[in-house]
């Protein structure tokens, strides 16, 4: 009876004895559980690092509105068409008219079938873009269609702006908080959110640079048409020709051919002003020959008439 008593009683300690050790045991695992670290929420507004914190993309339709004293931020483009007898010249003509307001030839393209066909887009600036439509209008050129676009894009521009400065004041604070990381969970979880903001900070830099450029420059997309000039169709020998061919020969015949003569006449003026020197020499020498020849003329006469004289005398 002494034994089974002893017995339960044994029993009775290891029972107590393996509560005491549990209880021990998951005050421990409590007190040694990972931490969110302290200086998570030091930053105001930030979030911490195992928090959601994916910045929303930057829609135009619902951006915050802009100040309005800040400079409007406007996307201004145009598109023509222009029909030119020679588009090669026109070409080149647009050009240096764009060059000359501190603009560029951006695309080009030439086709070459039976009339020519030239695509350009031309940069310039966008407060000049009016200036060089007016230029182009006044060269001469025949303009078939002209629209000019715009697009404002100032609370787009500004509050990509500002979303980039926050993202670099965020990624700042996030940099400072890697410095002071404890453990190895923690490092991994700020760098991750660094990475994170580094390519934000990426796609907003590269969007602002973009709206930076459409709003500084504004493009001209130009098509230039060869116009068809009925010289230039051949009509068949077998075929007389059409009503179209008379009408232009007659409406544009004579001012072709006082064209033509003043082309000469120009022509010829230069050669002269050119060669004048040449022209000089050429006719002293033509007078030199012309008096010389002349004078033994006279004296071959003369030398005749003395004989003739002469001969008189003894007769």
């Amino acid at each position: 009876m002494k034994k089974k008593n002893i017995l339960l009683l044994l029993l009775s300690l290891l029972l107590i004895l393996s509560v005491i050790v549990s209880g021990c045991s998951a005050v421990a695992n409590k007190d040694t559980a990972p931490r969110e670290p302290e200086y998570a929420n030091d930053y105001n507004g930030s979030l911490a690092p195992d928090e959601d914190m994916d910045l929303p993309s930057i829609n135009p339709d619902s951006v915050n509105p802009a100040d309005p004293s800040l400079p409007r931020r406007v996307i201004k483009n145009a598109d023509m068409t222009i029909v030119s007898t020679d588009p090669v010249k026109t070409k080149s003509d647009i050009e240096s008219k764009a060059s000359s307001l501190g603009g560029f030839v951006s695309d080009f393209s030439q086709q070459i079938n039976n009339y020519i066909y030239i695509q350009m887009t031309v940069e310039v600036p966008g407060d000049k873009l009016d200036l060089f439509l007016r230029q182009i209008g006044d060269s001469g050129v025949k303009i078939e269609r002209q629209s000019v676009t715009s697009e404002d894009v100032t609370d787009s521009y500004y509050d990509t702006e500002t979303r980039l400065a926050t993202t670099r004041d965020l990624l700042n604070h996030y940099r400072e908080m890697l410095s002071s990381a404890e453990t190895i969970d923690e490092t991994l979880q700020v760098q991750a959110k660094i990475d994170q903001l580094t390519l934000e900070l990426e796609s907003l830099q590269g969007r602002l640079n973009r709206l930076e450029l459409l709003t500084s420059n504004s493009r001209v997309y130009i098509d230039i048409y060869q116009e068809k000039d009925p010289l230039l169709e051949k009509p068949s020998e077998l075929e007389p020709l059409s009503w179209q061919h008379v009408k232009y020969f007659i409406s544009n015949g004579f001012s072709r051919l006082g064209t033509i003569l003043l082309l000469l006449a120009q022509y010829l003026f230069i050669g002269i002003a050119v060669g004048f020197p040449v022209i000089l020499v050429v006719v002293l020498i033509i007078l030199i020959i012309y008096f010389t020849k002349k004078r033994k003329k006279k004296k071959a006469l003369a030398a005749l008439a003395a004989a003739e004289h002469e001969t008189k005398q003894k007769e």
